[in-house]
């Protein structure tokens, strides 16, 4: 059913509560995985600022390699074949629907970060984007031991 997944993967607790759950997934259809991290380009107001300080590139590049080459020896472990991958792109939404389309996905795995409905109107909603856009299915990890709203 799920043969290749694609996990958002930016190395935060709903993320990594989503890798969880997405490899106990995997592992029962043998799944082929990837890890995604996107990193959002910078907006033109702050390139506008002036340079960035000298090694700031390169001292970011590290620390989401880091992140990401962790969660690759996580899907490792449970002996699933993974690979990792970093993208600069302005739109996350876009850049894992890019993604999904180039590795022939059938399921995309993100952790829900809960917010307000204003700053959810405000930054917009990853999740609710990807619906919209994806051509595959879309699982989303519920960060745990939140109370539930409503009843």
């Amino acid at each position: 059913m799920f043969q290749t997944i694609v996990f958002a993967y930016d190395g935060s607790t709903e993320c990594h509560n989503a890798l969880e759950e997405g490899i106990a997934l995997a592992t029962r259809f043998c799944a082929n995985c990837h890890l995604l991290a996107v990193v959002p380009l910078p907006p033109a107001l702050a390139m506008a600022a002036g340079p960035l300080p000298d090694g700031f590139l390169e001292s970011e590049q590290a620390s989401i390699n880091a992140v990401l080459e962790k969660g690759v020896s996580r899907l490792r472990e449970a002996g699933l074949n993974a690979t990792g991958l970093v993208r600069m792109w302005a739109d996350p939404t876009e850049a894992i629907v890019t993604f999904a389309c180039e590795t022939g996905a059938d399921l995309v795995i993100v952790g829900h970060q809960r917010r307000t409905a204003f700053d959810r109107w405000w930054r917009g909603s990853v999740g609710h984007s990807l619906l919209d856009d994806l051509p595959c299915s879309l699982f989303v990890s519920m960060p745990r031991g939140v109370a539930k709203r409503g009843k």
